[in-house]
């Protein structure tokens, strides 16, 4: 009877919470708040799952197998991981006669004491509660743990959350093939010395002859937390040692680039498989801290919308339905709860569904999505959208940098946007003449503008422009020098720390304009993933500022891997929607003022009376050595006819002789 009145305390408890996040809240609070939320939901399912069980001893499973925290007046039997939190005393001291134990099945760690600021919390999820209980074990024995799985099943995120939980600074370091074991040295002995845990991310990338040191570097570490000594030598130098250090890795299995562990590493590690999450139970939990009511019906509506685009819809590579692209969804969805609190929940469901996923979609494609989720929300009608003054801006744009205002090319543009206000990483997917760059370019200026006239929330854009393929690993990333180990910078590195360093109150898009392929864009999954940071080769990191992009430019991502795929948004743009006319009539108008305005109408009707049969002809008859779409052909059209004919233009049809 006490667990049930305990259940309905708690449940009573969550339903005031959630009011306040619904009410007018500062971000600050809001964000403290909405982490409260995520966990007092699962402290009320753990309550209400207990009571139905009815477990009434200390001894119960369902008890044991959750983590809690005692406050204990002994930790001298703190298992591996005890022993110099973030507030404790040194590495070896005798442990404080008070202090705060976590407990987890048969493991007992000292709290750290870390202060890790005000940050969101991971929902827990039967998979999560499994992976906390294999990392736990791992820790108690003096083990580092080692989530493997496929992409965007929550690897990083749940060591993270775990270190949250019991106060444990952890550093997240995207490993590459360029690392070498005097980096890893250095990490380590930072690791040793500070007490913090290490996440190397994508960790059997590393060269198989660097894991082999690696494994030694490890285990003389683990030696020593085991035999709790003050201070150890480690890679010829002494160090004070506290014991709360710790290592995990994740790896993606099967990918291409990817280096198997060599035993001696394996047996340092304890392997968490992690497979699917629970794309429902986290939808709700997440609507329901951003102040939805309805959001168990919600979520399943959400999930369900996945799971038919997924089967019904034609499979492409920038297409991905994994829990990253969920929690686009569920950011989109409370950026408009807390635009428009009392609007319908459904409405506003729909209305981030179609914003985040319509614009990577192909124009075939487009019909059947539009029917799922007419079918998963019967009865709601969307409003048309209104992007205030953002259309006139567009507009104006494209008069000012002559692009033609084509339809489909402005609602690329707008679509663009809306992808820039939930993921900080994205990728405008296109063939040539697809109108990416202009549609870049044309956004950054109507932004600018909006920002000039002193439109509410918007700020000044600053692009820079890079082409990762027109250099090397090294020359991109930076690189140590083979005779003199000195570290030079990559053109990325530079960019990129100067943007982040930036203190200017404007939007910063680092544009990557080339081909994406799994040697360069892998280094940069802690930059696209919630992590936001760039590891460089020399184990430096820099984290990404709120209001900066990075942005991809790519034709294809027919040799991207998974991992890169699902940390993007997608917008794509199809030559054939856009069509080679819009491009002709903005080379007319350049000739404003060299040619008379009879010309220039003679010369359109030359191209719209020869081109279409012509390329009718070429798609039918003829057999392409290179494929090339129609607005490329045009464009080599266009060349062959000015430099043809510029020569015999007649006096009459320039503007000085017709105008005198």
């Amino acid at each position: 009877m006490n667990e049930l009145f305990f259940a309905w305390k708690r449940a009573k408890q969550l339903t005031e919470t959630v009011d306040l996040v619904r009410g007018e809240m500062t971000s600050l609070h809001r964000k403290t708040v909405s982490a409260l939320v995520v966990m007092d939901v699962h402290a009320r399912d753990v309550v209400a799952g207990m009571a139905a069980k009815g477990t009434s001893s200390e001894g119960d499973f369902e008890w044991l197998s959750q983590l809690r925290t005692y406050f204990e007046s002994d930790a001298g039997d703190g298992g591996g991981g005890g022993g110099g939190g973030g507030g404790g005393g040194g590495g070896g001291d005798p442990p404080p006669s008070e202090t705060v134990i976590a407990r987890m099945m048969n493991a007992s760690i000292e709290y750290g004491f870390e202060y890790l600021g005000n940050s969101s919390r991971l929902v827990i999820t039967p998979l999560t509660d499994r992976c906390y209980r294999t990392l736990m074990g791992a820790i108690h024995l003096n083990l580092g743990g080692a989530p493997e799985g496929p992409a965007g099943t929550g690897k990083t995120e749940t060591t993270k959350d775990l270190a949250k939980a019991l106060a444990r600074q952890c550093v997240v370091f995207n490993c590459s093939d360029s690392l070498d074991y005097h980096t890893m040295g250095k990490f380590f002995k930072g690791l040793a010395s500070s007490g913090a845990w290490a996440c190397f991310d994508e960790f059997n990338r590393i060269n198989l002859e660097v894991l082999s040191v690696v494994a030694q570097q490890v285990l003389e570490i683990q030696i020593a937390v085991k035999n709790r000594v003050k201070t150890f030598v480690f890679e010829g130098s002494e160090l004070p040692l506290r014991l709360s250090c710790n290592v995990f890795i994740t790896m993606n299995p099967g990918y291409a680039g990817r280096s198997e562990l060599p035993d001696n590493l394996k047996a340092l590690f304890r392997t968490v498989a992690m497979m699917v999450p629970d794309y429902a139970l986290i939808s709700e939990i997440l609507l329901y801290s951003d102040g939805y009511l309805q959001a168990r019906d919600c979520a399943r509506k959400i999930v369900a919308t996945y799971r038919l685009c997924s089967e019904q819809l034609s499979s492409q590579d920038h297409y991905d339905y994994g829990m990253r692209a969920v929690i686009a969804v569920l950011r989109a969805a409370g950026n408009l709860k807390r635009k428009h609190p009392d609007a319908d929940e459904f409405q506003l469901t729909l209305r981030s569904i179609v914003d985040v996923n319509a614009c990577k979609f192909l124009s075939h494609d487009v019909p059947l999505f539009n029917g799922i989720v007419r079918d998963l929300f019967p009865g709601v009608e969307l409003p048309p959208p209104d992007h205030g003054a953002l259309d006139d801006a567009l507009n104006r744009a494209c008069e000012a940098m002559n692009a033609q205002p084509h339809p489909y090319f402005l609602q690329k543009c707008v679509q663009l946007r809306e992808m820039i206000v939930v993921r900080h990483g994205l990728m405008l997917v296109g063939e040539p003449f697809s109108g990416k760059t202009t549609a870049l370019r044309v956004l950054a200026a109507s932004l600018t503008s909006l920002s000039e006239a002193d439109v509410p929330g918007e700020t000044p854009v600053t692009c820079v422009f890079l082409n990762p393929k027109a250099v090397t690993m090294g020359q991109l990333y930076g690189e140590s020098d083979p005779i003199t180990a000195e570290w030079r910078d990559g053109v990325l590195a530079v960019q990129f720390r100067k943007l982040a360093s930036s203190r200017a109150d404007e939007r910063k898009w680092l544009v990557m304009d080339g081909p994406v392929d799994a040697l360069w864009i892998e280094n940069m999954n802690t930059v696209l993933d919630d992590n936001k940071k760039l590891c460089l080769p020399n184990a430096e990191i820099i984290a990404m500022r709120g209001a900066m992009n990075m942005i991809f430019e790519v034709s294809d991502l027919a040799v991207a891997s998974p991992a890169t795929v699902s940390r993007c948004g997608m917008v794509y743009l199809e030559p054939s929607q856009l069509g080679w006319r819009p491009a002709l009539k903005s080379w007319l108008r350049t000739m404003d003022g060299r040619l008379a305005r009879k010309s220039i109408e003679r010369v359109e009707g030359l191209f719209e009376w020869a081109l279409p049969p012509m390329l009718a002809v070429k798609k039918r008859a003829l057999r392409a050595v290179s494929p090339a779409s129609d607005a490329n052909l045009a464009a080599s059209c266009r060349r062959l006819f000015k430099a043809r004919s510029i020569s015999h233009w007649s006096p009459y049809d320039r503007v000085g002789v017709v105008n005198a």
